[in-house]
């Protein structure tokens, strides 16, 4: 929808102002922020047309104007640009990473911290999809009887545990043996091609050796490759700093839906239009919790492979332009420190 310049300048001036002190905003306010030369008169006849066009409301009567979602969109889509953050933020977040750089758990943790402390919404982050060429190393421990933990280490940096039992006792010695014979595989084969037919070839294995480690097997795949992405989440107290979420009804959507890492995951890789920086406001979203929020979202990527994504969580009244920017350096940031991190 085409809007004459001083029609577009109104609606910018009135949208930054009410994101600001969520207050309507009146002509007198306007004609002494707009700096466009004309009557308090003039801008009134200005907003009620972008009333009619559906751009504003009036709350009260005798009261100024608010924004519409259909606001929010034009303002994303026409006027906000994407700003460099300033050199301090961007030194800070750098130098945040640098203190992260040997686990990728962790780096993701520190992440989504910072997207929370940054923006002030609630942030969210899908830590990597597990890839074929996964697992660097598997160490077998030994419990109590027939009980071990297995630790399984991805080449993205990420720690799996898991508890199983075996048909047989497993004594320090043979434990070592089991996950030397795993270890060996994955240094030149993925963990997807491992099946019970390269046992076969192991001459120094016994028959009971051989049996624990196809138990083992099934095990270690399910935790890799069946096992959801994990989900990090922050802020969620954030959101009780905005006055149109003193309903906690509406704070308790946002939790229904952080808990439900499937939705949440297709939430943040649900990017149609392709754009580094993807925003949904409010009936854009297709999950009925999310009608009275906007969730900013990107992904980052290995060798231009997306391996996750992140974003936040915030009311309809969001600083975009400030969250764009966050988002965007925020993204270069973590494909540079990935790739430094699994490329050593």
């Amino acid at each position: 929808m085409e809007l004459s310049e001083r029609k577009k300048k109104i609606l910018e001036v009135i949208i930054r102002d009410y994101i600001n002190s969520a207050e309507p905003v009146g002509s007198r306010t306007l004609s002494k922020r707009c700096n466009l030369g004309i009557s308090p008169a003039t801008i009134r006849n200005e907003m009620a047309d972008l009333e009619e066009l559906g751009f504003l409301v009036q709350p009260h009567t005798s009261s100024g104007r608010i924004p519409t979602q259909q606001a929010y969109r034009f303002y994303v889509d026409e006027i906000m640009e994407i700003r460099k953050l300033e050199k301090m933020i961007r030194t800070d977040i750098h130098r945040g990473f640098l203190d992260y750089n040997n686990e990728l758990g962790t780096t993701i943790s520190h992440t989504a911290q910072v997207l929370s402390k940054l923006t002030n919404y609630t942030s969210v982050i899908l830590a990597p999809r597990i890839t074929n060429y996964n697992c660097k190393h598997v160490q077998i421990i030994p419990l109590i009887k027939n009980r071990v933990l297995m630790v399984a280490v991805t080449h993205e940096g990420i720690a799996k545990n898991v508890e199983m039992s075996l048909s047989s006792e497993v004594s320090e010695v043979m434990a070592l043996k089991l996950s030397n014979v795993i270890n060996g595989f994955l240094k030149n084969s993925f963990l997807k091609d491992m099946n019970s037919g390269f046992l076969d070839q192991i001459q120094e294995l016994s028959q009971e050796e051989s049996n624990l480690v196809r138990e083992i097997i099934p095990h270690l795949k399910k935790a890799l490759f069946e096992d959801a992405s994990e989900i990090h989440s922050t802020g969620l107290t954030n959101l009780f700093n905005y006055p149109e979420f003193s309903d906690v009804e509406k704070i308790k959507q946002v939790v229904n839906i952080v808990q439900e890492k499937q939705v949440l995951s297709e939430i943040l890789t649900g990017n149609e239009s392709g754009k580094v920086v993807h925003i949904r406001i409010g009936n854009e979203n297709d999950n009925e919790n999310l009608k009275d929020f906007s969730i900013i979202t990107s992904t980052y990527e290995l060798d231009g492979e997306m391996m996750g994504a992140f974003g936040v969580i915030g009311p309809t009244r969001m600083n975009y332009d400030n969250v764009s920017s966050v988002l965007n350096y925020i993204r270069n940031e973590l494909n540079l420190h990935i790739s430094n991190l699994l490329m050593k």
